[in-house]
């Protein structure tokens, strides 16, 4: 089997998946041939700006392209040369194996100099990557965009506009390429599959459209690897897995509506069951990352957003936004970007989706770990400043992760860990946290620079936010660090009804 995004690479305008204001745009000047000399198309890897390139030069040296029509006839001499890559006229360079001076004058300003064979056509370059240039190189070729000799094209092509000098950028017509939207990709595999005679299943579509990430290419070339595991003319989901992860979102659904319900003892069930059944946690992880923003998203923009999912995806989507806030959607994106980060470290592959619910579910359902501290009154005496003055949503998430944070920080700075095992969090206002420690020694080595910038790292990364550190001798050091050692009755209950288990 060939590869398919050649194979099925499109021969007309009109075959071109997206990038319609960029279609129409060189259309017209085909067929008004009000052909400018320089054209320079921007955007991501896999969406079509070689093939497009391709087809204008094509449209343009065509010998029978029909009146008021901008699609080539394929057919011509100077089309199956230009096709079969043979043509004199039309020139592919890859800039990131040509990129000195001496390839430039070689290669593109001594031939364009040479008139076209075609006498009533172009003399094309097509050059891509044209960023990865050398300084000299971008100079050499400056002077021929800027006098370029009669009936001669250049197409530059690049995934990285900022590293193109603007000198070459405000001589040429940009055309910013976007990522192919996800219903479109999903209907283009459909069209290839079904070319190929290969049923392939719409989830297994799905997986493929959102792995590609807008990339058409990719996703092409991922389907090419789904197909050559069919077997009498189709392709099982379970086939399918060998080459693109399972998608799940659906189980994604499900689990987001448990936590919807801040049912934390259904969501780690649906969990547990995810990873007997051999799903991939990190990729699990992930997806619900993605998922969730898609749901942020819906719910802040509202009815005119449009999630980068198929059909059954966008519904669900539509369907379970209106079940969160969207205070509570950021809050909860917010937990899983912090559990991917601690992903990395945790020696259970469950351990970071499990900690993700149960924080979400103990924030939004346990009103005793969200209780604001009094306002102080005139006739109230004031605490002293040693005392915990911390939100207790805050406090609660530092008592549940503090753990990992000292494991974290064990891999790089052992003594810094146990220095903080034995210390505690005073108080925490305007990003600053306060922290206790029953020595002056502790205090000041966790307190100097270099100590003291690792630590703020890694709270910042536990918190979710960037803070600042300040260590000190806690006067009561005892009883604040007994309170935070130990959780109140409730709290560990609440934890021992999630995870089972018995105080010691």
């Amino acid at each position: 089997m060939s590869v398919l995004y050649r194979k099925y690479r499109p021969q007309q305008f009109g075959e071109v998946i997206g990038q319609n204001h960029i279609k129409v745009t060189l259309a017209s000047e085909v067929i008004s041939e009000a052909i400018a000399h320089a054209y320079l198309f921007v955007g991501p890897r896999g969406t079509g700006k070689t093939t497009l390139a391709r087809l204008f030069a094509r449209a343009i040296n065509c010998q029978n392209r029909k009146k008021n029509s901008a699609e080539p006839c394929n057919t011509c001499p100077s089309c199956e040369q230009i096709r079969a890559d043979r043509s004199l006229d039309v020139m592919e360079i890859d800039a990131a194996t040509h990129t000195q001076v001496d390839n430039v004058r070689e290669n593109i300003i001594s031939s364009a100099h040479v008139p076209p064979l075609n006498q009533n056509g172009y003399k094309v370059f097509i050059i891509d990557e044209i960023h990865m240039l050398s300084k000299h190189a971008f100079n050499a070729l400056l002077k021929t965009i800027e006098e370029p000799p009669i009936r001669v094209v250049f197409i530059l092509a690049t995934t990285d506009i900022y590293k193109v000098p603007s000198t070459v950028i405000s001589r040429c017509q940009r055309f910013d390429f976007k990522k192919i939207p996800q219903t479109l990709v999903i209907e283009r595999l459909k069209s290839i599959s079904a070319r190929e005679g290969v049923t392939v299943p719409a989830p297994v579509l799905a997986s493929v459209a959102r792995k590609s990430e807008g990339c058409l290419r990719d996703a092409e070339s991922l389907l090419g690897q789904v197909l050559s595991l069919a077997e009498k003319g189709s392709v099982s989901q379970e086939s399918a897995e060998l080459v693109i992860p399972r998608s799940n979102w659906s189980e994604i659904e499900q689990l987001l509506g448990e936590l919807s319900q801040q049912n934390v003892s259904a969501a780690l069930s649906r969990l547990h069951e995810l990873a007997d059944q051999g799903a991939d946690l990190e990729i699990l992880l992930d997806d619900c990352i993605e998922f969730t923003r898609q749901l942020l998203l819906k719910k802040t923009i509202g009815p005119t957003f449009q999630p980068n999912a198929d059909e059954n995806a966008a519904q669900a989507v539509s369907r379970l936004a209106e079940q969160f806030s969207a205070q509570e959607l950021r809050r909860l994106l917010e937990i899983f970007m912090l559990e991917s980060h601690r992903s990395k470290v945790a020696t259970i592959p469950e351990l970071p989706l499990e900690l993700a619910c149960i924080a979400y579910c103990l924030e939004q359902s346990a009103p005793h770990l969200r209780r604001e501290i009094p306002k102080k009154t005139e006739t109230q005496v004031a605490e002293p400043a040693s005392q915990p003055t911390m939100s207790m949503d805050m406090l609660s998430q530092l008592k549940i992760f503090w753990p990992q944070l000292l494991h974290m920080l064990k891999g790089h700075n052992h003594s810094l860990a146990v220095f903080l095992k034995v210390a505690h969090p005073i108080q925490i206002q305007n990003d600053h946290l306060t922290i206790g420690f029953k020595y002056d020694f502790h205090a000041n080595t966790v307190g100097e620079s270099k100590n003291k910038r690792f630590a703020e790292d890694a709270f910042s990364e536990l918190l979710g936010k960037r803070v600042s550190i300040d260590c000190i001798v806690d006067p009561q050091y005892t009883e604040n660090h007994k309170n935070f050692a130990g959780m109140n009755e409730k709290e560990v209950q609440d934890v021992l009804s999630v995870m089972g288990g018995e105080v010691l």
